[in-house]
């Protein structure tokens, strides 16, 4: 940029009821600021200002913007909060750390997603500096926003944190334009290799040479998708020597994480899936270190390269923001197989199996835990289940297929409200008819009933809910006796007494009959049977000892059952 396009004005306001009032304008950013101090410790009730006039040849006119105020007029403490306010920054290196980059990637993030810059290259590039500086209003309203939070949970006011992270801006931009004007600033092109530049500079304290150079490099590069694909290749030009190796990966693991860490650069690395469910298998396969995964097959190939180094453990910042876009999608509202309801719940199964086994710091099992719940509830919603059900052949199927999904979601709300679709299945009249006058055998329906509600009990449903399940299973399974009257035709058969008794506690102990009521009825009928005239009759023959032997190990078993009950 020319110089002469570029001027400082010096304005000051003398008193609240004066207007601002121009100064003097000088060529030199530092001496601006620097002459703008001595004005205002000669006026201390007043207020000072340094504005930044740059020429817009588009325009033909002059774009204003403040780099610097300071005074009573903007500053005025607040009575209710009189503390230091000291932020967690305090320095432009403190800038670098992941908390303070994080912090400006959320408050710039228009800023660097329209530039396709990241924070590491924005505070080492004067390049990109100056473009944010002179970009208008977005560093006071990022300022702004940093400083609302920072008073929400501080001891000072919105504007002393104001006044410190304008401080502190200034000297990061202070530092780097005089870098970037001495020459300290080391620029890419001097160097062959990526490896030539780390061996260079890694016995220095700071890596601020090398994220220099770094920033250098990728300013040659338009949009996140390019940059990648040079930091990648940089990867596979890292020095041998031990040291350098490790301050290499350091430095292209922060540079690629920035990147990584916008939606943008993230499915540059990843490609475009046709579902959702196909970018999260990806996303997981690369966490787990699944290279050979049939989901990076269709990846772009610096996919893979990143998944080998990341099992390596030389990128753990990139393999951490990983976790987080995996997990973020995971919650995401869309359906991950939004065609098919039975596909997405054995993707969703698979993802949990693969993941759980891969729990670490990175991604914690309470973090999983939530995001399966959310993700589990989108698969309960009427309509999600009413797609699930459609191809169901008949009331039974439709059944089973509740019941098989209990395995496959998690929370304890989401088998809450899994139990109350089961129920309701049971509750229907479609439902009613097909087991208490369906086709074939009672006693096979009845069968069916208690096998879904021996399922249902060991199920992970909460208590209520399963005590529930088990009440409606008998409920069904009472009229569908009541309807055949099954009990009563064993009960009056023409076969000898104790016979019928075994029968009816036979489909006790054989679970042929639900557990409860439908249990209880065939229990009570066979003890008359065998306290009636005849019963005792025949259980005084020396020849039905084995029948009663029989009679009483299938009775101590229905009570050891009722007891666990």
């Amino acid at each position: 940029m020319a110089a002469a396009k570029v001027h400082y004005e010096v304005f000051v306001k003398k008193h609240r009821k004066a207007g601002w009032a121009l100064v003097e304008a000088r060529p030199d950013r530092e001496d601006a600021i620097e002459f703008a101090q001595k004005i205002l410790e000669a006026t201390p009730t007043g207020s000072v200002r340094v504005s930044k006039e740059r020429f817009d040849d588009a325009a033909r006119a002059f774009r204003s913007f403040t780099i610097w105020e300071e005074g009573a007029e903007r500053f005025e403490a607040e009575e209710e909060k009189t503390g230091d306010g000291t932020l967690p920054c305090l320095s432009p290196d403190d800038l670098t750390n992941p908390s303070a980059r994080d912090t400006m990637s959320r408050v710039l993030n228009e800023w660097f997603v329209r530039k396709q810059v990241t924070p590491m290259e924005l505070m080492h590039s004067p390049e990109q500096a100056e473009d944010l500086e002179s970009g208008g209003t977005e560093l006071q309203h990022a300022i702004q926003k940093v400083a609302v939070a920072s008073a929400r949970e501080g001891d000072s006011t919105v504007h002393a944190y104001v006044k410190q992270l304008h401080e502190l801006a200034q000297k990061a931009f202070d530092r780097i334009y005089k870098d970037g004007k001495s020459g300290r600033l080391p620029r890419f092109s001097k160097y062959r290799t990526y490896a030539a530049l780390v061996e260079d500079f890694a016995d220095e304290k700071s890596p601020y040479k090398i994220r220099a150079a770094l920033a250098d490099r990728l300013s040659d590069e338009r949009g996140f998708g390019k940059k990648l694909a040079v930091l990648m290749e940089f990867a596979g030009e890292l020095p041998l020597a031990e040291k350098a190796r490790t301050v290499g990966c350091e430095q292209l693991d922060i540079f690629l994480s920035e990147i990584l860490n916008f939606d943008s650069g993230l499915m540059a690395l990843i490609g475009s899936a046709p579902e959702l469910g196909d970018e999260v298998q990806r996303l997981s396969d690369m966490f787990v270190g699944a290279m050979d995964a049939e989901s990076l097959a269709n990846a772009p190939p610096d996919a893979r390269t990143l998944t080998r180094l990341m099992k390596s453990g030389d990128l753990p910042s990139c393999r951490a923001t990983i976790a987080i876009a995996l997990l973020e999608r995971l919650q995401r509202p869309r359906r991950m197989r939004p065609k098919d309801v039975l596909e997405e719940v054995k993707l969703a199964r698979k993802l949990a199996q693969q993941l759980v086994m891969a729990q670490g710091p990175d991604l914690s099992v309470d973090a999983l835990q939530d995001a399966f719940s959310k993700r589990s509830a989108r698969l309960l919603t009427p309509e999600t289940i009413g797609d699930y059900l459609d191809q169901c052949r008949n009331p039974d199927h439709e059944i089973e297929k509740l019941l098989a999904l209990e395995e496959n979601i998690v929370g304890a709300q989401n088998k809450k409200k899994l139990a109350g679709y089961i129920r309701a299945a049971l509750g229907n009249h479609k439902t009613e008819g097909w087991f208490v006058s369906g086709e074939g055998r009672a006693i096979d329906r009845l069968h069916r009933l208690t096998g879904f509600q021996v399922r249902a009990l060991k199920g992970n449903y909460p208590e209520e809910d399963k005590a529930g399940l088990s009440q409606a299973f008998d409920a069904l399974g009472q009229k569908v006796l009541d309807r055949s009257g099954l009990l009563d035709t064993i009960a009056n058969s023409d076969q000898p007494v104790l016979d019928r008794a075994a029968s009816l506690l036979k489909l006790v102990t054989c679970q042929a009959i639900p557990a409860g009521k439908c249990a209880a009825a065939a229990q009570q009928k066979a003890v008359r049977l065998i306290r009636s005239e005849a019963g005792l009759e025949e259980a005084r023959a020396d020849t039905q000892r084995a029948k009663l032997s029989n009679i009483e190990t299938m009775l101590n078993a229905i009570g050891s059952q009722d007891a666990a009950a």
